[in-house]
């Protein structure tokens, strides 16, 4: 399991977009990819609907948990993602 935490910096947060972009990239991976929000949601990183039901505002710190094979390459790309504001 790989855990990192990392800041939202998409202007509107993950709105429909940017919870597009993280949730089609997140699904690329076999890894199972969560994010923890307010460390008592954890969100399903390859479901959109769960994503933008969780309200991920611009600035908000979540931490992002992967976890299988391919969970340190997952984790990386996810960061670099969300950390360029994922298309936005």
């Amino acid at each position: 399991m790989t855990k990192t935490k990392v800041k939202v910096v998409s202007k509107s947060g993950l709105h429909a977009r940017p919870a597009d972009t993280l949730t089609k990239l997140a699904s690329k991976f076999q890894s199972k990819v969560e994010l923890i929000c307010d460390e008592t949601r954890i969100v399903n990183a390859k479901s959109i609907l769960s994503v933008l039901a969780a309200g991920i505002d611009c600035g908000m710190e979540v931490e992002l948990v992967c976890d299988g094979e391919d969970e340190k390459e997952a984790c990386r790309e996810l960061v670099k993602a969300i950390e360029a504001g994922l298309g936005e």
